[in-house]
């Protein structure tokens, strides 16, 4: 009788264990502008796995989509005082491999951009323990950066931080040569969160699915002539008409000026943040 017991309490917590999510906290470092390398900016990231993809974004972006969300079901106002986060790309891998993207802005703009082809990592012989793991070493030439890893067999996913995938183990630390970007696991748990449903947002969201070559023409034709956000939004709705501004004392404000000043504020943001993880995405 004890043990029927004891297996059936085996395989209650089996069952409630495999129906959680896998979370993982990686601490990114990075370095925005090139010619400016002892400006270190740092932003904690999270890394879901589900049944079938994984998910990996801002911390802070991650809570504030999820208050919008929990505050539109509700019938409440749209929107939340927490903080976006800098980093605003997500990263959505497929466990077949066949369906792997980032969501890339321009400006206020959305893009999907499809990942072409796997990631070629050449295993090496070395070993060392980070945070209590048995990890090993593996390299990696991708975005233009040539990459360190260490992946530990301790957590089996083939996962890890940013784009970084298909390793035989979960991917602990991973740093580029110029140690421009860097990213280190520092927390992992268990989450019955649900779904961020990125598929879902993105058909709802004015999106445009392109490649990588696309999106890199996209990219280019904004930084020679980078405009701001409103008149950005005026562009991709035209048939919204009649815009004003005000200032904070409630004056209308000339809407060519305004716009003048925010392209200017454009120019300034594309010259400072020039240290892109993917360069090759960005070149």
């Amino acid at each position: 009788m004890n043990k029927i017991f004891l297996f059936a309490i085996f395989v209650i917590a089996f069952l409630k264990l495999n129906a959680q999510n896998h979370r993982f906290i990686y601490e990114y470092k990075y370095v925005p502008d090139s010619s400016k390398v002892d400006s270190v900016l740092t932003e904690n990231m999270r890394l879901t796995i589900f049944k079938n993809h994984s998910e990996f974004l801002s911390e802070m972006k991650a809570k504030r989509d999820s208050a919008i969300q929990k505050s539109s079901q509700k019938g409440g106002e749209i929107g939340t005082n927490l903080s976006p986060g800098n980093i605003r790309s997500v990263f959505w891998k497929n466990k077949n491999d066949i369906k792997n993207y980032s969501t890339e802005f321009i400006g206020m703009e959305s893009y999907k951009v499809t990942e072409e082809g796997s990631l070629k990592w050449e295993l090496i012989n070395e070993t060392q323990k980070i945070q209590n793991y048995n990890c090993q070493k593996a390299v990696l030439k991708f975005g233009g950066r040539k990459w360190t890893a260490w992946f530990t067999p301790d957590l089996p996913f083939q996962d890890g931080p940013n784009i970084f995938r298909k390793l035989p183990g979960l991917i602990v630390s991973v740093e580029d040569s110029k140690k421009h970007h860097s990213f280190r696991l520092i927390a992992n748990y268990q989450t019955k969160d649900a779904p961020t449903n990125m598929e879902q947002k993105l058909k709802i969201l004015k999106t445009y699915e392109v490649t990588r070559k696309q999106f890199n023409k996209k990219w280019n034709e904004f930084r020679k002539n980078p405009i701001g956000l409103n008149e950005q939004f005026a562009l991709m709705n035209p048939d919204i008409t009649g815009f004003k501004i005000h200032d904070a004392e409630g004056k209308e404000v000339d809407i060519n000026e305004y716009r003048k000043k925010e392209r200017e504020i454009a120019k300034k943001k594309i010259i400072k943040n020039n240290n892109f993880l993917d360069l090759e995405l960005y070149q």
